[in-house]
This record gives C-alpha cells, structure tokens and sequence, in this order.
C-alpha cells in the first residue's frame, strides 16, 4: 500500500515542488485482506491504521494525516526462477524474465545489464544468431534470479520471516534499530553502508 500525504492534494503537488512525504507499508499477501486490491483512498488508510496498533503514535498521526486522493495498494510481485530453454531468435531480458522487488532500485539496472550483455554477445559472435543468443542465456538466467533472490530477501518478505515471530522479532527489530544507530551516528559505518548499496545496485 502507498499513502501520500502532501499540503493540499494530488492536483496541487503535480504543479508545485512543495515537499510531501511517501509511506509505503508492505508484507506478504496472505497478510493484508483477501479484498485489499479493492481498497481505495479513506479505506487503504484505515487499514494501515487497523494493522499498526502498536507503531508509534507519531508515524500513525501520519497515516491519519495521508491524502485519500492519492492512497492506493500495490501487488509487487517477484519471480522464481525457471530452468534454461531450448535457445531459439526470440529471448528475454529485464523484468520479461527476472522482475524483482523494487526497494533497491536494482530491476532496471539488471535489465541494462542484460541489454549490454546481449549487445556484446550479437555483436562479438563468430558462430551463429542463435549460438550468440544461447550465450547471452546462459549467463543472465544466474546473475539475473540471483538479484530476484537477492532483492526479495532485502526488501521483501515470504511471510514466514523472524520479525513475524514474537520474540525472534523483538530481537530482530532491536538488531536493525542498534545498527542504523550506528550508520546515524559512526561515519565508518555510514560509508560502509553507502559503499555496501553501490555495490548491491552496479552487481
């Protein structure tokens, strides 16, 4: 789900450059009502007030503050990888083969990489289309579902994951809230986490 909440609406926002803030909330389907699709505006920000009792009063005085007009659910979906094909003149790149979660930002440049490759691949080839295309294959199907598989586990969630569980999930949420204390306030950890990012995105 996406609630937005800016100054004076969607219309307003779209011909200024006020600030606005963006809060996206998500876990896994089985989690949200089966007729969340469905939601629209008041209804999407009631349920992120029903599924957040416990969140602090600050962040939830912000849903209450969203903008109907511009709250709305998303289905983001991911993957899985398949077994290689026969190779034939038509192929795959981008999310056509390996769509991924977003909260990396890691899709598009994969799909860049898989471009690039197969440039390389149609254009240095001493044999024939299809061996340059089978090439290309071969090397993006596992670095292509690697990113799927590693951009789910950063940013995405099988319902099944610690922080569900009541006690491995107070430890887990003391973990993440101690270490990006430590990327707030040690500048070496900051770096560490900014060169860590760049490094997952160009992969």
């Amino acid at each position: 789900m996406v609630l937005n909440h800016s100054t004076a609406g969607m219309d307003y926002f779209a011909t200024t450059h006020d600030d606005y803030i963006n809060i996206a909330m998500w876990t896994s389907a089985d989690r949200f009502a089966a007729n969340v699709g469905k939601l629209r505006g008041a209804e999407v920000i009631e349920l992120a007030l029903e599924m957040t009792p416990h969140w602090h009063p600050h962040l939830r005085r912000l849903f209450e503050l969203g903008d109907p007009a511009s709250s709305f659910p998303v289905v983001t979906a991911t993957s899985v990888p398949v077994d290689p094909w026969p190779t034939t003149n038509v192929t795959l790149l981008g999310d056509a083969i390996h769509t991924m979660t977003p909260g990396h930002g890691v899709g598009a440049n994969t799909a860049l990489r898989d471009a690039a490759l197969l440039c390389r691949c149609l254009v240095g080839s001493d044999g024939s289309l299809l061996d340059a295309i089978g090439a290309y294959e071969a090397e993006m199907i596992p670095y292509g579902f690697a990113r799927v598989r590693d951009s789910l586990n950063n940013n995405g969630t099988s319902g099944n994951d610690p922080l569900y569980r009541p006690f491995a999930g107070r430890l887990a949420m003391a973990g993440a809230r101690t270490y990006f204390r430590a990327v707030d306030k040690i500048p070496s950890v900051r770096r560490k986490f900014v060169d860590d990012l760049t490094t997952y995105r160009e992969s």
